[in-house]
């Protein structure tokens, strides 16, 4: 029996895979290691265009700025002096804001620790007072006073678990930062090169974005490339714009909390609001952490004002998300509200802070190609949206119109 060349090539194919099979089995160990020399030769590398992709943002609007024209029609900066000003005003402004950040808030921030275990000793008389309060308001009730007296609670237990729990996680997690930070800056090199990396990058784009364009349609087939390059683009514009997006919306509420909390005499405001900026760039959890954390940080100071703070933050968050945003921001990640909680969710699980910030991006890509492919298929298929009514309105009127 003579073999047809399409099924002559499948098995070839198949013989190919297998063969690549068990050589991945039987020298896994050597790949593995292999992979992991790779990847850490190449992280400063990864962590410069990770820097590049960042100080992007900025830059984009700076080169905006200087290539405004003038009242002759031309532009302020020519072209060839427009992107290394951009981007030695994207490198100040970095530096500005980690600056700002080891100066000023790092310092109010471990003040801020420190004093809060002073803060929880002073808490507790009033607490024990306010049990106390409850408990002879209870005397006259015993029926209640039988349900509620074992839920009433120990307060110096409390502070000394609270305490200890500070103490340890605290450490904990500064000490996880400083080995990180530690890790990153203790060779000079790794850092230089991925500053310069970060730099040859965004000086180049438009080159390197060519050479690209060379390599992948002179080595595969035309129709691939142009998908490749659509599907690209849009990934960088739907990064893009969603960095660009959470970090505006991060800013403009981090000063609105800090303008609100001086007006309001709120303590803490400066690290509450550094805080609330960060978080903020963070998806649906982050608005939630950053009221939590700032109301609890009030609470040993004053619990009327904690309650207060949690109506302040929740008022800011309705005019924020309905006023300033829509007005701000003329793009959007387009992707329902469910699935954003989802991508967040799932997203965090997996790979923690890092995978909550690029899980809703990654999640709008997919949720863009599926839903062209999905289209696409219908109407090779000769189907339509009304083909697919839900409700018995719809295919009422589905029924109607075929009737017609």
């Amino acid at each position: 029996m003579q073999l047809s060349k399409d099924t002559k090539r499948f098995f070839v194919r198949l013989s190919a895979f297998t063969v690549l099979l068990v050589l991945l089995v039987r020298h896994f160990p050597s790949i593995g290691f292999f992979l992991t020399s790779t990847l850490t030769t190449l992280m400063p590398f990864i962590v410069g265009a990770c820097l590049a992709f960042v100080l992007s943002v900025p830059m984009s609007l700076f080169e905006r700025l200087l290539g405004r024209k003038d009242k002759k029609g031309r532009p302020l900066f020519s072209e060839k002096k427009r992107r290394p000003l951009a981007l030695v005003f994207s490198i100040l402004l970095l530096a500005l804001l980690v600056a700002l950040l080891g100066v000023i808030v790092v310092p109010q921030l471990i003040e801020t620790v420190s004093s809060l275990a002073g803060s929880v000793m002073r808490f507790v008389p009033t607490a024990q007072e306010w049990i106390a309060d409850f408990r002879v308001w209870l005397a006259d009730y015993p029926e209640i006073q039988a349900i509620v007296e074992p839920y009433i609670p120990d307060v110096n237990q409390m502070a000394s678990a609270f305490l200890a729990f500070v103490q340890k996680y605290a450490g904990l997690i500064a000490g996880n930062a400083v080995s990180t930070v530690s890790s990153f800056f203790g060779s000079a090199t790794d850092v230089i090169i991925s500053f310069v990396f970060a730099i040859y990058v965004l000086l180049q784009k438009t080159s390197l974005s060519r050479q690209c364009q060379k390599l992948i349609y002179a080595f595969l087939p035309k129709n691939f490339c142009d998908e490749a390059l659509r599907v690209a683009r849009m990934t960088h514009h739907t990064f893009f714009s969603y960095v660009a997006i959470q970090c505006l919306e991060a800013l403009i509420l981090g000063g609105l909390c800090f303008v609100g909390m001086l007006i309001f005499r709120f303590p803490h405001a400066l690290v509450i609001s550094v805080i609330m900026t960060f978080c903020a760039l963070i998806p649906i959890y982050g608005a939630i952490a950053s009221c939590v954390i700032g109301a609890f940080l009030i609470l040993f100071e004053n619990p009327l004002q904690a309650v207060g703070f949690v109506v302040f933050i929740l008022v800011l968050q309705q005019i924020e998300t309905n006023l300033i945003y829509p007005r701000v921001v003329s793009t959007s990640i387009n992707l329902p509200s469910m699935w954003v909680l989802l991508a967040v969710t799932v997203g965090g699980g997996m790979f923690g802070i890092v995978g909550m910030i690029t899980a809703v991006p990654l999640t709008s890509i997919v949720y863009t190609l599926l839903g062209e492919t999905t289209s696409r298929r219908l109407r090779e298929r000769n189907l339509t949206p009304a083909d697919f009514a839900t409700d018995e309105t719809d295919k009422q009127g589905k029924t109607d119109r075929t009737h017609g």
